[in-house]
């Protein structure tokens, strides 16, 4: 995973930000992250998900649903919602950026408020990951 890049979100509380995918630390990683093709909840990876690789260029969407009840994340690549989503994220977050080469760069275009939620019922119940 060294050169692969990730974008997710982390409870506001957390001042420190630990690596998405480091499960052993002994401060509370509470990153919820996609690097590469792997979502990371909390340090743990879930694999298996089926998800598109995060690359240069792509147009990726952070959806943080804090409107719908338990609340939920999940990205779109492309236009094409992910097939995994993460319920009772917290009520504040923040967004985390992994840059996968020293002269890699994102790009923010907009920070906006949808219509309406994400329709969750695509994704399969078992790639529905509880924020625990």
């Amino acid at each position: 995973m060294k050169y692969e890049i990730g974008i997710g979100i982390i409870d506001a509380k957390q001042n420190d930000i630990p690596h998405p995918f480091n499960y052993n630390n002994p401060r509370n990683n509470n990153t919820i992250c996609l690097v590469g093709f792997t979502p990371f909840v909390k340090g743990n990876a879930k694999y298996g998900s089926g998800c598109k690789e995060i690359k240069q260029g792509d147009k990726v969407n952070v959806i943080v649903d804090l409107q719908s009840n338990p609340h939920t994340f999940c990205l779109a690549i492309n236009k094409l919602i992910q097939p995994f989503c993460v319920k009772l994220i917290p009520n504040r977050v923040k967004f985390i950026l992994l840059f996968g080469e020293k002269d890699g760069e994102w790009e923010f275009n907009s920070l906006e408020e949808l219509a309406q939620g994400i329709d969750l019922s695509k994704i399969e119940e078992r790639k529905c990951f509880k924020y625990e």
